[in-house]
């Protein structure tokens, strides 16, 4: 039982939303930091897909 209970923690970390969305954020900020349009640009894309998907 305790194992179950452990998978499910483990599970359920892998898919919390925060993770993705910090990187992507972090991801288009340092793009545009360095003014990188196109990755700045894929980076917003990227966060824009991922709420509408419903992962969010």
């Amino acid at each position: 039982m305790q194992e179950l209970i452990a998978a499910g923690r483990l599970r359920r970390g892998l898919t919390e939303p925060l993770l993705p969305v910090a990187v992507l954020a972090l991801l288009a900020v340092a793009a545009a930091a360095l003014d990188q349009t196109v990755l700045c640009w894929s980076s917003v894309g990227a966060l824009a897909g991922y709420s509408l998907s419903g992962s969010v």
